[in-house]
């Protein structure tokens, strides 16, 4: 035995909690020299409960403790997560003001997280076969059967064992079990249908046999026979397999040749799991794209300027070809055999990109987000994990492509970062924490591996403008869009004139209406933007005007109309449609304001002859219900298109010549200092998805407030002057990009103790910030789920003063924390809110 074996080893682990720092165990002499940073042990925290913890840390030091827990198993055989990463969750852990466990909890797939309070169940597609099962799987699968659902304490138990997680993941790769979350997404593994020769004619003089009776009885199933054998190369030293669909799409192999040569016992067919990580081989080569002469410029300045900056800004009017300026650099970071994460803000434009990226990538192309379960997930994070070899089989992806969770992949050799549509709020998460923005957080992650960051978009926020005009980042501009294609026409209409001399017909003015009957009649597409989902936007009394109100939430119900319900947006509550006032019991109840659901309903009545399609968030609730909504309009199945924001985003559309706003005001008049940015980006934004190919094209903004300074800039598209006067703003009253803010938030159930508790937070901070604090205020949505909220505001400067403002935060949280008084109250931090 060595000298190894005989040491005492101890490991510092990570529990996915929101608890701080590590956790010291001890390493039993069985396991010396198996436990390596980075992967997952099963650990007992607490009386009852066990987790996967990830080791941070193996060392010989004791912990000064009393007494020390031992490491119960090894789950992985390799590091499932590398040290740039815990760099990365450490970094976000200290700037977000979050544990490092709430890090690791949003970085994991959940597969990767087994604790004691998971819960499963017996696979629907489980063969029961007691002859293949170990004793204490009989006994789980037994229990099962009895009981439905079983937690990991459950099956402790039962096994008399505390080591339950590594018998578990065994019986999850077996097909006896599956995580119950996984049920509940309707998960079913990917198999298909293959064929092969039967063992018995494997013998080629039997065969050939076979084939002269064929020939002159069966002379179609001969040329199956004989299409099988071509393709499958099943007499080589490397045979293939063959699914019966790419047998099927021989011209001479159809489906009754095959089914009579399984019948004959010639072939025979299995089903096989395949991977759900389907590709497209590449197709096209980078080097044959056109660039124009702007476009080639751009270039060149971008490689020369990614050379020497860590982050790099390229602001590009929409439909410039910012797509093909990365898929140029992209291709020189992969040659170089290195990784790219390029990130989107939106699933939905996932749909889009990776397909054009495929085109020129093909299998080296991986898609991470929420929308894939967790099989999925796992699977793309194992080849994201993969050191590089010689074998292609064993090659990792090496574009990487996602939202803002792809930022937590375990890449191997990361070259680029790209983070297109840079502005967009998407990238910031909100709930739970840790409250991180994948875009700044993408500038960190690649000053960790030492690789640059291009941030894109032709409407960049004001703070990564700011800090690329500063210097602080390198800047490139495309000003012209690809192919000399003209910026789309942009028209105001004063909505408030045309309801005054009833030309409105609904909420649709005659301008509007012209402009898609003018469409329609030239067969080109329309896309209408309201950024609001439902039907109606509040229900309210005539006599008395009482609004149905949450009644968990100080928040109006939306009416959905498709579901006959009122909603709530904040907690998911829903009701019936009353038929009388709850208050005066009057019939007179109306709608006031209008969604999506609404504006797709008078189309339908305006326009009978139009495919009326809708994209919201009711409409993409399933995995590929962005897919098939953008796939049908760009075939021309969809003649116009109603969405929220999410149509606005980088989706690029051949044949739409029409873009409508319907109610600019709603943006422009929301409480934030942020309001006009972000409408601004908004409808500049979905005003590019007009004319983006062959013509010139419309766009048409209906407001009340017809004079606002802030449209004109958008029909000049004048990123400049918005830019100076929120410059100006934000001088004048402290906030980004010269302050930084942080908001926090307490809640509690109890109004009163509430007041209390935000008044004690407040005067603890005030000598600290003085007019730099702005609160305890209610927020605009001050009761959510039934806890109250009030909210403190922080302007944090920037520098050494700034840090010691910080510092000067977590010390009066924390000694807030420890007031008995507001034990109960719940603080929530967000840095950087949007």
């Amino acid at each position: 035995m060595s000298d190894q074996e005989y040491k005492v080893f101890f490991a510092e682990v990570l529990l996915p909690l929101p608890v701080k720092g590590y956790f010291s165990y001890r390493i039993p002499q069985e396991l010396n020299g198996r436990i390596e940073p980075g992967m997952r042990v099963v650990v007992q925290f607490g009386q009852k409960k066990f987790y996967t913890a990830l080791v941070r840390r193996v060392h010989d030091q004791p912990p000064m403790v009393r007494s020390i827990k031992y490491v119960l198993d090894v789950i992985d055989d390799f590091p499932v997560v590398n040290e740039r990463q815990f760099a990365l969750w450490e970094w976000m852990a200290g700037y977000y003001l979050c544990s490092v466990g709430e890090v690791m909890n949003a970085a994991l797939p959940s597969a990767y997280k087994l604790a004691s309070e998971t819960r499963v169940v017996l696979d629907p597609e489980y063969i029961k076969d007691s002859g293949v099962l170990t004793d204490r799987e009989f006994m789980v699968s037994e229990a099962l059967e009895l009981q439905q659902i079983l937690s990991l304490t459950d099956i402790s138990r039962i096994t008399g064992t505390a080591k339950v997680v590594p018998l578990i993941k065994t019986m999850i790769e077996k097909g006896i079990i599956r995580v119950e979350e996984e049920i509940t997404e309707r998960y079913k593994p990917r198999t298909e249908t293959f064929v092969r020769l039967a063992d018995a004619y494997r013998d080629e003089a039997l065969l050939s046999k076979e084939m002269d009776q064929l020939n002159k009885r069966a002379f179609k199933q001969l040329q199956t026979l004989m299409a099988y054998i071509g393709m499958s190369r099943c007499f080589s030293e490397k045979p293939a397999e063959v699914s019966r669909s790419q047998l099927q799409k021989v011209p001479e192999a159809g489906a009754s040749q095959i089914d009579a040569l399984i019948k004959k016992g010639i072939l025979e067919s299995y089903q096989k799991t395949v991977s759900r990580l389907i590709h497209n081989e590449a197709s096209e080569l980078v080097s044959e794209i056109v660039f124009s002469e702007n476009q080639s410029k751009a270039l060149e300045s971008l490689k020369e300027q990614l050379t020497g900056n860590s982050v790099v800004l390229l602001k590009g009017v929409t439909s410039s070809g910012k797509t093909e300026l990365y898929i140029n650099l992209i291709d020189e970071v992969i040659k170089s055999g290195k990784q790219v994460l390029y990130l989107l803000p939106e699933i939905a434009l996932t749909t889009q990109i990776i397909t054009r990226l495929q085109k020129y990538f093909g299998s080296r192309v991986g898609v991470y987000h929420s929308k894939y379960n967790e099989f999925e997930r796992i699977e793309i994070w194992n080849k994201a994990n993969i050191p590089f070899s010689d074998n292609l089989q064993d090659q990792p992806y090496q574009v990487l492509l996602g939202a803002r969770s792809a930022l937590f992949l375990p890449f191997t050799s990361l070259g680029l970062i790209i983070v297109d549509e840079e502005h967009d709020t998407s990238y910031k998460q909100n709930d739970p924490s840790p409250r991180y923005n994948a875009r700044d957080s993408a500038t960190v992650l690649g000053n960790i591996h030492g690789c640059p960051v291009l941030l894109g978009s032709a409407t960049p926020s004001v703070e990564s403008y700011y800090n690329a005009i500063s210097g602080k980042y390198g800047l490139v501009q495309l000003n012209e869009r690809y192919g000399n294609v003209q910026m789309p026409e942009i028209r105001i209409v004063d909505i408030r004139e045309e309801a005054k001399q009833k030309r409105m017909k609904s909420h649709f003015s005659p301008q509007l209406l012209n402009a898609v009957s003018e469409a329609l009649t030239a067969r080109e597409q329309v896309i209408l933007f309201q950024n609001r989902r439902g039907f109606s936007l509040r229900l309210e009394c005539d006599t008395c005007n009482h609004i149905p109100g949450c009644i968990n939430c100080d928040v109006t119900l939306t009416y959905h109309k498709q579901a006959n319900l009122m909603k709530c947006h904040y907690c998911g509550y829903t009701t019936k449609v009353p038929s009388v006032c709850p208050e005066c019991k009057s019939p007179a109840i109306k709608m006031r304001g209008f969604g999506t659901e609404k504006v797709e309903e008078e189309l339908a009545i305006l326009f009978p002859d139009a495919v009326i399609g809708r994209m919201d968030l009711d409409t993409t609730r399933t995995k590929y219900a962005y897919q098939r909504i953008l796939s049908d309009f760009e075939t021309g199945k969809i003649d116009i298109l109603v969405g929220t924001q999410m149509v606005t985003k980088g989706l690029d559309f051949d044949n739409v010549s029409l873009v409508g706003v319907l109610y600019a005001d709603g943006m422009m008049s929301y409480p934030d200092f942020r309001a006009l940015e972000r409408s601004y980006q908004l409808m500049v934004q979905v005003s590019g998805r007009s004319g983006r190919k062959s013509r010139r094209g419309l766009v048409l903004i209906q407001t009340n407030n017809a004079k606002h300074p802030l449209l004109q800039w958008v029909v000049d598209d004048n990123y400049t002057a918005l830019f100076d006067q929120q410059l100006a703003d934000r001088y004048k009253y402290k906030y980004p990009p010269y302050y930084r803010l942080a908001e926090i938030s307490l809640r509690h159930a109890d109004v009163e103790l509430l007041g209390k508790a935000a008044a004690t937070l407040a005067g603890m901070l005030k000598p600290h910030f003085g007019g730099l604090m702005l609160g305890p205020e209610y927020p605009l949505v001050s009761r959510i789920k039934n806890q109250y909220i009030k909210s403190i505001l922080l302007k944090i400067g920037r520098g050494s003063a700034g840090k010691q403002q910080k510092l000067e935060m977590i010390r009066q949280l924390e000694l807030f924390s420890e007031l008995k008084d507001y034990k109960s109250v719940r603080v929530v931090i967000d840095v950087d809110p949007l």
